[in-house]
């Protein structure tokens, strides 16, 4: 039996805010309080998300672009493989390409050229030769991400990644040093081949924990017994809006599925709100866009409804979206006076992404004969080494010089331990390490202090591990082309992605500073949410595609 490796991908955004809706037989007359100014903050240029050389800035263009594009497509493809075509759909872009990333860290040949493809990588970068720069950059965009995203509130956004390989199977050293640097993800040994329960419970667990609790399980049966590796990217949202909607007019308000000139036969529980907020409305597409900024102004929920919208209009709408036009609609709004009404949502859902995905062109991934994962692993029976000598990071040593194992190596690779190599005429180490035992890889100097040696971080330096990828890769492909080489058999038996979306009105900032009164005139414009509407969650600065839903009927409801 082949050995299976299983693709875990799990989204937790939730959505805190408040909103405030009018009751309709008001007339239309809004009087929104909120605390701070009654202009919005627009987001600020963040220039440390790019890369520091034009060509690093380029390839962080290609990446959120590669997103976008995956997002387009990913919706089309789940879209397509639905038994029913008009079920609601939501999925985290940036969660699935974050998985799909661990994958293309350890694939090669086939395997590695169709999931570079499908993630916008094949075209503008040399991704056979400089994979460790899209890499880097990627993990990097990842981080800021979560540093970047919410100012005052603390982070929004908690990415986690971890593989979980079979106890004593071999991982490539420089596969594990580059998925712990890189993209700082867990890799931890379980024993999937004598108990695999125990395994399903530690994954279940590591999911609970990163989600906080908000998604128990990801695994809803043991795996089978003959599964080596699973993948897992887990993704925790969280966030305020950053114009605050307030308790107190939520109701029950009828959703029209088939739209407004049909009989609705569902309720559910619609908020209000309104401000000034991000719209437009596009002739072309027959559509319009509004956008509900969170907390900092650099994270934007946008919805985007179609004109006299049902289920058909909303997707022959999405039939016509590419990732053009969903930027265009990006570019295009302007912060307009809006009354607004949004359902109360909570979704639950559990997609199985292989069906999608091969759809796409990801095929050998699934294939026990064609997948390539060889830089993951040198196949069974061999030793998890970096086969590559010369400029590649070998298998680095652990030195305890402060009560906590760390590993160690040396700016050229040479396995030395500094805590040993002192001039006789000084007390400070004359040879150079570097140390990963914190969130960014340090120099390190060491220093005698009698018969002790203590350690001072001498400043940060850019992890360059991935580089030796490219070397395992080149090295891998002259075996292959003197038919020495054997494939290690890992293949992905799934691919597993868990949402759970929480949009309330639980919050309690309504504090009164400044009022905006808000009329129907002519100068104003009414959104309701009330039909078939598509929305997603963008990063501002990176315009990262962060979750993407299309909502026929929102849940929950009632009848």
């Amino acid at each position: 039996m082949w050995p299976k490796i299983i693709v875990l991908s799990i989204l937790l955004p939730f959505l805190n805010g408040q909103l405030y809706f009018p009751d309709e037989k008001s007339g239309g007359y809004v009087q929104m309080q909120k605390e701070g100014p009654s202009e919005p903050i627009l987001p600020t240029n963040l220039t440390e998300l790019r890369g520091t050389t034009l060509y690093e800035q380029f390839v962080d263009k290609i990446i959120s672009t590669g997103i976008l594009k995956l997002t387009v497509a990913m919706e089309k493809a789940l879209t397509a493989a639905s038994p029913n075509n008009y079920e609601s759909i939501v999925f985290a872009p940036v969660n699935i390409a974050g998985a799909l990333a661990l994958v293309l860290l350890g694939s090669n040949g086939k395997t590695f050229d169709e999931i570079s493809t499908i993630m916008g990588l094949a075209t503008g970068v040399d991704i056979h030769n400089k994979s460790q720069l899209v890499h880097e950059q990627f993990g990097r965009l990842l981080e800021k991400l979560q540093i970047t995203s919410g100012f005052d509130i603390g982070r929004q956004v908690n990415i986690a990644n971890a593989v979980f390989v079979q106890n004593n199977y071999p991982i490539r050293q420089i596969y594990k040093n580059t998925a712990e640097m890189v993209y700082r993800s867990e890799v931890l040994n379980v024993d999937f081949e004598t108990n695999p329960k125990s395994a399903e419970q530690i994954i279940n667990a590591w999911v609970s924990e990163r989600t906080k609790g908000k998604i128990t399980q990801i695994l809803n049966e043991t795996p089978d017994s003959s599964t080596k590796v699973i993948l897992a990217s887990a993704m925790y949202f969280k966030a305020e809006w950053e114009r605050p909607f307030f308790d107190g007019s939520t109701k029950r308000r009828p959703f029209y599925t088939n739209g407004r000139g049909a009989k609705s036969d569902v309720m559910v529980e619609m908020m209000s709100n309104g401000g000034l907020f991000p719209y437009y409305k596009d002739r072309d597409l027959n559509c319009e866009i509004i956008g509900f900024p969170y907390k900092g102004n650099q994270t934007t929920m946008y919805v985007v409804i179609p004109t006299n919208s049902d289920k058909t209009k909303l997707k022959e709408l999405e039939d016509k979206l590419d990732y053009k036009q969903v930027e265009r609609l990006v570019a295009n709004v302007k912060y307009t006076g809006a009354i607004v009404i949004f359902p109360k949502m909570r979704i639950d859902t559990t997609i199985d992404l292989k069906k999608s995905l091969k759809n796409l062109g990801v095929r050998s991934l699934f294939s026990p004969a064609e997948a390539n994962l060889a830089l993951l692993s040198p196949g069974k029976g061999a030793p998890g080494t970096n086969p590559v000598i010369g400029n590649s990071i070998q298998n680095p040593i652990s030195v305890n010089t402060t009560g906590n194992d760390v590993i160690i190596f040396n700016r050229n690779g040479e396995v030395v331990n500094c805590t040993q190599i002192f001039n006789p005429k000084s007390n400070v180490s004359t040879c150079e390490q570097v140390v990963t035992d914190s969130s960014t890889p340090q120099k390190v100097v060491y220093k005698k202090f009698g018969n002790k040696v203590g350690r001072r971080i001498d400043g940060e330096i850019t992890p360059r591990i991935a580089e030796t990828l490219d070397n395992v890769r080149q090295y891998l492909n002259q075996q292959s082309n003197a038919e020495r080489f054997e494939n290690p058999g890992l293949y992905a038996d799934n691919v597993i992605h868990k949402v759970y979306m929480d949009i309330t009105e639980s919050g309690t900032e309504a504090a009164a500073s400044t009022s905006i009164s808000l009329s129907r005139d002519g100068g104003r414009v009414t959104v309701r949410a009330d039909v078939p509407f598509l929305f997603f969650i963008m990063h501002e600065e990176t315009k990262t595609m962060l979750f993407w839903g299309s909502v026929n009927t929102p849940t929950p409801n009632f009848k």
